[in-house]
């Protein structure tokens, strides 16, 4: 949106009173309600474009430090994001047994600059390393209704590079001593022992993650993740609180057959064809074995795993497997519950799409982490505006998607424009004193 802004629509005004008491000054929440606004509405989603898209703006500094260093506790707005939530999802009756909690993580992409944190990583949807960002994320859904929850940012540790790094000033010290060596050398070694404390597998984060919605009182019985998060430190945790879980499961995997410890893709090559059974699920054709097996890295517990076909039966090729605590769960269930985790990644798309997740131009992680919340918050702010894939009661429309949401605040900014601009004409000025205030 282009055209300049003279009201804050009324989807931030509306649930402002949950968002208010995080920010210590009037200012600071008129930075929350420009912040918000422009990532719903912007063209761009950086500091500077977002500050142009109001009528008579400040210097976008003054925005720039909203972020980067005024004294507001992100957590917190993210925590009362959720309640705003929950408070929405208990207009009717929930049922945890129809919660689910998704772990998932994305890449958000950058070209290499000075960014904190940002690190070289693969993409497997794109087969290649770029720089980015890798944000492991929390994700609920009850049936109709869905929200993020939280975030984790994976900070990288290449101990192998930081050990030969260690060893080669090590070894220009035997050489060659000298203070200003012993104090780089120091420092390095300082910088490598915090690092080694604070790191945390992208496991331990979705482990923080489903012990943070659990002391939410997030109202499911089941977390749902990708093969990446099929680990122990992950499934002992959810387990510890009483969930049940469903996951991909990689094909490496090793099971217990015939007394050896034999990988998921050799083992499967034992199953006849006669075997699979056939399942109709959303209209698509699955071919479907199961087996109670004990799995190694998940201490020789026995679970349900489930290999699939989609369309074809094709022993020629490996297929796809599945994981699950509920060993009398059957193949249906399973796969069912699993595909319940395929609004993560609508989310994802939505967020880097429409409401600028990857689009920040902040160097310090201090900003990008609230940029992060604050692109939350707008999609949350969003939910008055109905789905997708949403059960709301009182909502003011139903859109088929956040696009849809989206031009839809921009056409109410719109009609705001207008009104402000007859309202001008009716106080007696003319219209070029109009357009050179709009235009300023």
């Amino acid at each position: 949106m282009r055209l300049p802004i003279v009201q804050f629509p009324s989807v931030v005004i509306d649930n402002l009173p949950y968002f208010t008491p995080v920010f210590q000054t009037e200012e600071q929440v008129k930075h929350f309600c420009e912040y918000v606004t422009g990532l719903i509405v912007g063209d761009k989603k950086t500091v500077a474009a977002i500050n142009a898209l109001f009528l008579n703006n400040n210097d976008q500094s003054a925005l720039n430090k909203f972020l980067t260093q005024a004294d507001w506790d992100e957590c917190e707005l993210n925590r009362r994001r959720v309640e705003l939530e929950m408070a929405r999802l208990h207009r009717r009756p929930v049922s945890p047994r129809a919660g689910r909690l998704i772990i998932d993580d994305t890449l958000a992409h950058h070209t290499k600059c000075r960014i904190e944190e940002l690190a070289y990583l693969k993409d497997h949807t794109l087969n290649r390393y770029v720089w980015a960002h890798n944000v492991v994320t929390s994700y609920y859904v009850n049936r109709a209704d869905q929200f993020p929850v939280d975030f984790r940012l994976y900070l990288q540790f290449r101990k192998r590079k930081w050990l030969a790094s260690l060893a080669e000033r090590a070894a220009q010290l035997r050489a060659e001593p000298t203070l200003n060596g012993y104090h780089r050398y120091l420092v390095s070694l300082l910088a490598y022992g915090i690092r080694q404390r604070i790191f945390r597998t992208k496991t331990q984060l979705a482990a923080e993650l489903v012990q943070q919605a659990v002391a939410w009182g997030l109202p499911f019985d089941v977390v749902l993740f990708d093969g990446w998060f099929c680990r122990w430190p992950l499934i002992s945790v959810v387990q510890e609180m009483g969930k049940d879980w469903v996951g991909g499961c990689p094909k490496d995997r090793k099971v217990l057959f015939e007394n050896r410890w034999t990988q998921l893709q050799k083992f499967i090559t034992n199953i006849p064809a006669e075997a699979y059974r056939p399942l109709k699920i959303n209209g698509r054709l699955w071919w479907t074995f199961s087996k109670v097996m004990p799995m190694k890295c998940l201490h020789r517990q026995r679970v349900r795993i489930v290999a699939t076909y989609a369309d074809e039966l094709k022993l020629d090729k490996t297929p796809t497997f599945y994981a699950a605590n509920r060993r009398e769960w059957e193949a249906k269930r399973i796969l069912t519950t699993y595909l319940d985790r395929w609004p993560t990644e609508t989310f994802n798309e939505d967020a880097k799409g429409y409401l600028g997740f990857e689009d920040y131009q902040l160097r310090k992680l201090r900003g990008i982490k609230r940029h992060w919340y604050l692109s939350f918050a707008a999609y949350s702010l969003l939910g008055d505006q109905g789905p997708p894939g949403r059960s709301r009661w009182a909502v003011r429309g139903r859109f088929e998607s956040t696009g849809q949401r989206c031009r839809a605040v921009a056409d109410e900014l719109l009609g705001f424009l207008v009104h402000w601009i007859a309202q001008r004409i009716e106080e007696g000025c003319s219209p070029n004193t109009v357009l050179q205030t709009l235009l300023a």
